[in-house]
Order: structure tokens, then sequence, then C-alpha cells
């Protein structure tokens, strides 16, 4: 596993919406990277289609997963959204924007896309929050080690 198993994140869904087409995908690798304004980034593998989407549009939302959402998560993390439509048994609503925020989680957040980097096999994409919501008090979802917590 190595060192890098030994950081540990919130896990999150981040979710998008294209044209019209609605997806998310399972992300650990997200991390403030600004306090004013607020920003935060999250790193996207390129070979997903949520990358595709996101190339496609200038927003996308972040839900934090609270304990109880392992199998969102799961679900989320494997399967492609340009096979399935991962919100069909899915509690969830569209934002004005039309972003998908998915129904009882920690926190939410709607973010601009501001820039983005190059980083290997991802691409790290740097949001401005433009909406945050503080949705449950309770510690959320993590991953580390290579599993959900």
């Amino acid at each position: 596993m190595g060192a890098l198993g030994k950081i540990y994140n919130a896990t999150s869904i981040v979710t998008m919406n294209s044209n019209g087409k609605i997806n998310g995908i399972t992300v650990a690798w997200i991390t403030r990277v600004s306090i004013k304004p607020p920003m935060i980034a999250i790193s996207i593998g390129k070979e997903r289609y949520s990358h595709k989407l996101l190339e496609e549009t200038d927003k996308f939302g972040i839900c934090i997963l609270s304990k109880e959402q392992m199998e969102i998560a799961r679900y989320f993390g494997s399967r492609s959204g340009e096979k399935y439509n991962k919100f069909e048994n899915v509690n969830y609503e569209l934002t004005e924007n039309g972003i998908p925020k998915i129904k009882n989680i920690v926190a939410f957040f709607e973010c601009k896309i501001v820039n983005k980097a190059d980083a290997g096999d991802h691409t790290i994409y740097i949001g401005k929050v433009e909406k945050e919501e503080l949705l449950k008090t309770e510690i959320p979802l993590l991953y580390g080690e290579h599993k959900l917590i």
C-alpha cells in the first residue's frame, strides 16, 4: 500500500451536468486550496467519463457523504455514467444551475471551474465555491488505506 495510503480524505460524489447529461463519480482526492475566495480542488482520472463531462461544462457539485452512504460511494465508483444512469435509484435534486445534489449528505458545495492543471493521469480542477451547505455535523465517510471507513 505504501505511505500514500495513509492520507485519509472525506469521501464525496462529484456531480456535473453537461448539456442535460447528469453524472457523478466517487472522489476522495479533494482538498481546500483557498479561503478567500473559497476554492476546492478535485482530481479526476483522464480516462473517466466524468472527466469528459467536466471538460464540457464550467460547474460541478461536491456531495460529502455520510457514513451511512457507503453503498452510494461504491455504486458511483464502480459504474460508468456513459453506460448507466447512476441517479436512477438515488434520492437527489437539481440545484438552480442543474447540478445534482444527493439527499442526506453531510455537506454540499457548488463550484465554478476557474482553473485546471495537468497531473499525470489525472486533471486537477479548481472550483470557486459559489454555494455551500452544511447539512449534518457528523464526521463524514472517509477513505484511506484503499478502503471506505
